[in-house]
Order: C-alpha cells, then sequence, then structure tokens
C-alpha cells in the first residue's frame, strides 16, 4: 500500500511537496524518478516487501507505480512491481485482466496508461495534463489553484452521496472508473455478468464457504500482522472467526448511547473466537474535533457520517493491516429497504398512468411520494441502496426547477441507468456494488484507514466469489442474506446470525443538533449562494424527521467548502 503520483514539467521541489502531502499513505520509504520530462513518486507502507523497495520501477525504457496489492503476483514474479512489468511486456494492456488484486497502476511506455482493479478499492485521479495522483490534494498542488466546483458532480453526489467516476467535484480532475483503464481515453477492461448456473443449495452454500475461505487466505499475505474489524454483525464476525486464533479484533462504540452501540454484540464473537479484542469509544467531542481531519483526508465531499467513527478507529489500531465485512450487504440483499424494493417488482396495480397524474398534481417532498411516481409512471424504481435527493429534489436545492435554460452550468440529470444492466434482482448489487460500494464504502476504507496508514483489505469482494454470486439463480441466492447466514451457521452463535441488523448508526444528529449546528448550512450558503435558501430553510426547519441524511449531506458538504471560499 502506497501513494502514486507523476506529471511532466515539473519542478523537483514542486513535486516533492506534493509527494509528501500523501506522506500518511507510505512513510516508510520515498522514491522519485524522472524519464523523458517525467516525474514518477513513490511513498512506500512496507506490508509484504519490507526491505526492498522496487518502485519506481524502470525497465527497458518502461516505466511502472502502483499502488495495492497483488495477490497473485508470485506466478509472475518475483515482486508485484516485477509481475506488472512481465505481464505487460507479454500481454500489453491486456494484461490487466491477469491480475488478482486491488491497485492503481500507473505504467510510462513512452505514453501513459493508468488501470484500476475492478471494485475501485484503490483511487486513481487524474488530469488532461498528465497528472496523475492516489489524492487529489496532490494534483491540486501540482495545478497551483483549485479549479472549479464540478456542478454534474454536485448533483451526483446530493443524490447518491458521492461525485461518480469519472467525475469529480473538480472540473478538470477525473477519477479512473472500476474496471477501466486510460490511455489519453477511458477503456473498460471488465464488468461483471450474469451466466446462471444449475446448482443446488447446499452446493451454493459450500462453494461460499470455500471461496470466502480462498479469499481470507489470500488476504493474510503479508509479512506483517493483520487484525480484523469487529462490529458484532455477520459478516464482520464471520470474517474474524475465519483468521488465525487469536487475532486482533476491534470494534467501536459510544458510552451512554445504548441504542447505537454494539460493542456487546462485538465482545460476544470476540469470546467466541478468543480474539484479542481492542474496544474504543467515540464521544461528542471526539466527533467535532474529527471533522476537519476527516474532510482533508476524503479529498472531495462523501456523505457517509460513518467516515468520522472510521477515522476515529482507525486511529486507535496500532497495527498495518486489517481486514473488513464490507461487499456481503450487496451480494447477499441484506439491507432491509431491498426488500420494500422486490414488493415494488412483484406488484400489478391497474390504472397506473391516471395514479401517476394524481400524484403530479399532488407533490410531497419525500421519498415515498418519488417511489411510487416512478412506479406509477414505469420507470426503475431502484436508485441505489443510500439514494438521497431525488432529481425533482436537485431541481429545486440547485435552483433548477422548470427552468431547462436555467440550469447551473454543467448540471444535469443524475444518469442512473447504466447501473442498471440485468432486468432483476442483481440489478440491486450492480448498482450497490458500482455506488455505494464503489464510490463511497471502498473510499472510506481506503481514505479513512490511509489516513492512518492502514491498509484494510475487504474478503467478501474477491473477483472468484463475486462471480459466482453473479451466476447463481435468484431463487438460490435467497433475499435477507439468508445463503450467507448458512454458511454462518457453520461457525458463528446463533444470536449473531439471528439479530436485527443494524447499520453503522450513532448519534451525529443529535449532536449536531444540541451544538445549534443546522444553522451552519444556512451561514455557508449565504456566503456560497449555491442552493435555493427558501428550500434549504424549509430542510432545516424539519430538524431531521423528514430530512435526515439530506441534512447530513448539506452539512458536510458546508463543511468542505468553507474550505475553498
Amino acid at each position: 500500500m502506497c501513494a502514486i503520483l507523476g506529471a511532466c514539467n515539473i519542478s523537483i521541489d514542486r513535486f516533492k511537496s506534493a509527494l509528501n502531502l500523501m506522506a500518511h499513505r507510505g512513510d516508510d520509504d520515498s522514491n522519485i524518478l524522472e524519464v523523458d520530462k517525467y516525474k514518477f513518486g513513490f511513498n512506500h507502507l512496507a506490508i509484504e516487501n519490507l526491505n526492498n523497495n522496487t518502485q519506481p520501477f524502470f525497465k527497458d525504457g518502461i516505466v511502472i507505480v502502483f499502488n495495492g496489492e497483488i495477490y497473485n503476483y508470485k506466478e509472475f514474479g518475483e515482486n508485484e512491481s516485477e509481475a506488472i512489468f512481465r505481464l505487460y511486456k507479454k500481454y500489453g494492456v491486456e494484461f490487466v485482466n491477469k491480475l488478482d488484486g486491488m491497485f492503481a497502476i500507473a505504467i510510462y511506455d513512452k505514453k501513459l496508461y493508468l488501470f484500476r482493479d475492478i471494485f475501485g478499492k484503490k483511487p486513481l485521479y487524474f488530469t488532461d495534463s498528465g497528472i496523475f495522483s492516489s489524492e487529489i490534494k496532490a494534483i491540486i498542488s501540482l495545478l497551483g489553484y483549485t479549479p472549479e466546483l464540478n456542478f454534474s458532480a454536485l448533483a451526483e453526489y446530493l443524490s447518491l452521496n458521492s461525485s461518480i467516476a469519472p467525475n469529480t467535484i473538480y472540473k478538470g480532475i477525473y477519477k479512473l472508473p472500476a474496471g477501466c483503464y486510460f490511455d489519453g481515453k477511458i477503456h473498460k477492461y471488465y464488468d461483471f455478468k450474469r451466466e446462471v448456473i444449475d446448482i443446488s443449495e447446499n452446493e451454493a452454500i459450500d462453494e461460499i464457504d470455500r471461496l470466502l475461505k480462498n479469499s481470507i487466505q489470500k488476504r493474510l499475505q503479508s509479512k506483517v500482522e493483520i487484525g480484523s474489524l469487529l462490529s458484532g454483525g455477520i459478516d464482520s464476525s464471520l470474517i474474524a472467526t475465519l483468521m488465525p486464533k487469536g487475532v486482533k479484533t476491534y470494534s467501536i462504540g459510544y458510552d451512554g448511547y445504548e441504542n447505537y452501540d454494539e460493542r456487546k454484540w462485538a465482545r460476544l464473537v470476540a469470546k467466541n473466537i478468543r480474539s484479542n479484542h481492542t474496544e474504543v469509544s467515540m464521544n461528542k467531542e471526539e466527533f467535532f474535533n474529527n471533522i476537519d481531519k476527516v474532510i482533508k483526508a476524503m479529498d472531495e465531499p462523501i456523505a457517509d457520517s460513518a467516515y468520522i467513527p472510521a477515522f476515529h478507529l482507525a486511529g486507535n489500531i496500532p497495527l498495518k493491516v486489517v481486514m473488513s465485512g464490507e461487499g456481503s450487504d450487496e451480494l447477499f440483499l441484506g439491507y432491509r429497504r431491498y426488500e420494500e424494493f422486490f414488493e415494488f417488482q412483484n406488484s400489478n396495480v391497474p390504472n397506473k398512468m391516471w395514479l401517476k397524474k394524481y400524484l403530479e398534481r399532488h407533490y410531497e417532498d419525500i421519498k415515498e411520494w418519488e417511489v411510487f411516481r416512478r412506479f406509477f409512471a414505469n420507470e426503475p424504481i431502484f436508485r441505489g441502496i443510500n439514494e438521497v435527493f431525488f432529481q425533482a429534489q436537485i431541481d429545486r436545492i440547485l435552483k433548477t426547477k422548470g427552468k431547462s435554460k436555467g440550469k447551473k452550468d454543467g448540471v444535469i440529470d443524475v444518469d442512473y441507468e447504466r447501473f442498471l444492466p440485468f432486468n432483476d434482482s442483481f440489478d440491486f448489487t450492480y448498482f450497490d456494488i458500482k455506488v455505494w460500494l464503489g464510490e463511497v464504502l471502498l473510499m472510506k476504507l481506503d481514505k479513512m484507514f490511509m489516513a492512518n496508514s492502514i491498509e484494510a483489505r475487504s474478503p467478501f469482494l474477491d473477483k472468484e466469489l463475486v462471480e459466482f454470486v453473479f451466476n447463481l439463480p435468484e431463487n438460490i441466492r435467497g433475499r435477507k442474506k439468508s445463503l450467507i447466514k448458512k454458511v454462518a451457521s457453520k461457525y458463528l452463535p446463533s444470536e449473531i446470525i439471528n439479530r436485527r441488523k443494524k447499520g453503522f448508526a450513532y448519534p451525529f444528529l443529535e449532536w449536531l443538533k444540541e451544538e445549534n449546528q443546522f444553522s451552519y448550512i444556512l451561514t455557508i450558503n449565504q456566503k456560497t449562494h449555491l442552493f435555493n435558501e427558501p428550500y434549504l430553510k424549509e430542510i432545516v426547519k424539519s430538524g431531521h424527521k423528514r430530512y435526515k441524511q439530506h441534512i447530513w449531506s448539506l452539512y458536510l458538504f458546508s463543511r468542505w467548502i468553507e474550505k475553498k471560499i
């Protein structure tokens, strides 16, 4: 794990300064190589090759820098850089299909090529001028100015919690989409497909069990100690259980807020597997003390409130590598809201167009109204498990309602249809792997943990395992995580398997309200004039009864943009 940086026609002092902005991503070593007026930088977090930093790699006129882990590198070379070089020499850009791992790779071979892993676990940003970097802040440092706000990305943020690749919140700075490479243009080299197989439920359970164990075993590849995050939910508990005995596990909770605190469940699992368990607590003061640090580590606004406790937890982990349970809910339909969308899929209501017209004459500014409107209009209902602002709300908040010519420069309708390829329940999985996981949760693991020099690994998001799940018949995959619960029943106490699922919740809105922070949104908007003030006041005045996630999205964005004005 590390930071990579590249740019041409930049002074060495400016380049070093930009590279130093990412020292937290690897403080064991740092190197710079210059070839053909192009500079390549690398900050090294030693995990696999502790005393042998091979980057930037230079051989036969080819330069390679990469961030991540290649789990199958020993099949092709003595180290990861050598493996990438040999594969690239043999297969050209198709080499990337031979890799098993999480990575952001830059190859310079008379021209620049960029590659990103199939899930987007490792970030990679670039510009039209040839700069690339693991973090946006280094690019802005090299540019020497802060680019303008990208309103198309802002609309995506309001709807989907983050800008969506190739957009970033900045005009002219792009992020490479997952499963793509760049050679002057963006090309897709991999995507998830469905080729339904004939298999029984028991066979599927056994195969998932085998694939998950293999995935964990691959990710135990390291010369340093590896721990595991443990929330007490089924996913992190199963991973911790399948790791070596005595593994160090870590959980976070909130003293005095029992409804949010899941440490008792983590404690139960830790006792069951005899892990070396550590509990961390976060209070209101620590929450506010961490916000600016989190926003700096984000680089661009991402509206998942769990970034703050993740950052706080990571700051209390004395290891370089941890495992995490991301991916299971999306693969095995664990979110309760999936069930609501299933009900719509299976409904047959007469006179839908009449009902659509009725709804449109009786507008309500709530998600339920919008979902029914889509249903009656025969539009795709599902637009991500954590959609926040729907399109009518985006138009209102950005002052664009009913004014196609008056829209802010670059504002467009959020494109969700590109993430709905299958026309069945696997659309839920595909959409959320691409958006909620790829743009939000995996960036939380990378940005919050790498800000504390920790690499986080996600065993559920293993290519072979995910491909197997995508090929399952719908009735075999089931719903409500039924399949993974049957795998877990071999290893975990029944009270862990059967307890009601809780999200990564904590009292952040209570804390904001106690400190009168809702009005901060209005104060910052009076400086930026970005949002429709009457509608903004309507949202803020509500407290958080109707607009809980809306308020957090607006608050986080306000804290972020305040640093830019």
